[in-house]
């Protein structure tokens, strides 16, 4: 080997050294951002006319390992559908409370029974006739204030589909973007930057879409979600969605009222468990303003009817008209069972028993037909109105509670069933929560920068920088000595 090429060789390999202690650098310093992937030199042999000539950079390989980033993909799609599904159904569930909880639904059920109950043992007593309006009343306001929060679940679903439609579209784009660089620079620079960033993009996609990532060439990558529809091959395709600022019970997709998804304008099946959005969290969004919210609302609907028409019952009240309602009311209107859809949310107390609208308590006593108090003592209008409130009867199919029940148990039964249902949510949520950071701590394996390993390449780095400066001194020297001769 001439001077020249030992010359040459050790050129390359202080080129070669430098560029890897700046890759080390990089490692070291991006060691805790979680969308950064551990870089590292392809190298090659270099040779001239068939001898060696050092080494040669080819470029910067990203670690990764695509099996493991899918499969925790994956898992992060379903832990945010579930994550959604369970802080959807616990929000509801808190609304009607326990029975035993103070302000729960079935307790305020109990009270109103021992305030008829009091009543019915000292009907004379003034205080005790307002009492029991007082509780009625309670009743009535509980159940509207169900009505209101669950409408309000609804439309902060609706917030939140529209927030992440937002984030979807935002995040195509600037995927599409960073193709377009890295099919520029893929044979002229480092591109491993731009991946990094892309790769945190799909990240932030995946959590609300599963999907499915495809290299194309020139470094592009596609994307489709898991159950078939482009989002991203070549171009990105847009997510529309209009937003909802206000939402009744009677409001539904089917019926128009509320925004569908479109994929490029074209309407795409969602919140459904099998349509081609479903799998991550906007998914559950659709599926909680569209089906989980809507039939809790149903049972809240079918207590207030069954409650209403306990006292609508003939026969209970001799100074009732048939046609007029009982001591609760639809706005003021009998109940219907054509009209039961929204009506915990326009449950009313008879203003003719309630003082706080102008009527009078005794009216609990007397019937509610009555214009003038009647005899002091009489209890029967109150013993059989607390029967009526406690007897076994079937619950409107809404409710989902197949057996007979009174109306405090009936409130209680669904309580415990919307509990249950939030409680068996969460422990999904926790299960595939600690999946993913399983998931995620083997990805990181492989992926990630480990700075015990990164100090241990900067010493052999130094090493190499140390013998390669040694050889072209050792050069230096030898043409020194050859000039002098």
């Amino acid at each position: 080997m001439g001077l020249s090429s030992a010359l040459s060789i050790a050129n390359s390999g202080l080129a070669t050294v430098s560029r890897a202690a700046e890759l080390v650098s990089n490692n070291v310093a991006n060691a805790t951002v979680e969308s950064y992937a551990r870089k590292e030199l392809a190298l090659s042999p270099q040779t001239v006319g068939g001898q060696s000539a050092g080494v040669r950079v080819d470029g910067v390989l990203r670690a990764e390992n695509a099996q493991a980033t899918a499969t925790r993909r994956q898992t992060a799609a379903e832990h945010g559908a579930a994550f959604v599904a369970s802080n959807g159904r616990a929000n509801l569930s808190a609304l009607l409370g326990l029975p035993g909880e103070a302000g729960a639904l079935a307790s305020q059920m109990v009270a109103f029974e021992d305030a008829l109950r009091a009543a019915s043992n000292a009907p004379d007593s003034t205080s005790l006739l307002a009492n029991a309006a007082q509780r009625a009343g309670d009743v009535v306001s509980k159940l509207n204030g169900i009505s209101t929060q669950t409408s309000a679940v609804r439309v902060a679903a609706d917030q939140s589909i529209a927030q992440q439609v937002e984030t979807v579209n935002s995040s195509l784009k600037q995927i599409e973007s960073i193709n377009a660089q890295i099919r520029m620079r893929a044979n002229s620079g480092d591109v491993t930057g731009l991946e990094d960033e892309r790769q945190r993009l799909i990240d932030q996609i995946s959590a609300i879409i599963p999907i499915r990532q495809m290299r194309r060439d020139g470094g592009d990558v596609a994307l489709y979600t898991r159950n078939g529809a482009q989002l991203l091959d070549g171009s990105a395709k847009e997510l529309g969605f209009t937003a909802t600022p206000t939402i009744t019970p009677d409001m539904t997709l089917a019926g128009g009222a509320l925004s569908a998804l479109t994929l490029n304008g074209r309407p795409v099946t969602v919140g459904t468990g099998a349509g081609q959005m479903d799998g991550g969290s906007l998914g559950a969004a659709f599926a909680l303003r569209d089906e989980i919210a809507p039939d809790f609302n149903a049972q809240i609907d079918a207590i207030a009817r069954d409650l209403a028409e306990r006292f609508e019952a003939p026969g209970l009240d001799p100074t009732r008209a048939p046609t007029d309602p009982g001591l609760f009311t639809d706005a003021g209107a009998p109940s219907a069972p054509a009209s039961e859809l929204g009506l915990a949310g326009r449950l009313r107390l008879n203003a003719l028993a309630d003082p706080t609208q102008g009527g009078a308590a005794w009216r609990l006593r007397d019937g509610l037909g009555a214009a003038t108090p009647g005899p002091a003592g009489t209890s029967t209008l109150l013993t059989d109105s607390l029967a009526a409130l406690a007897a076994p009867r079937l619950a409107p199919a809404g409710a989902g509670v197949a057996q007979r029940l009174g109306a405090a148990d009936l409130a209680g039964e669904i309580a415990a069933q919307n509990y249950a249902t939030a409680q068996r949510a969460d422990q999904k949520t926790a299960f595939l929560a600690g999946q993913f950071d399983a998931l995620r701590n083997l990805e990181l394996a492989e992926t990630a920068v480990d700075t015990d390993r990164e100090m241990q390449n900067l010493l052999v780095i130094e090493q190499a920088y140390a013998a390669n400066a040694r050889v072209i001194s050792t050069v230096d020297t030898l043409l020194r000595t050859l000039l002098e001769i």
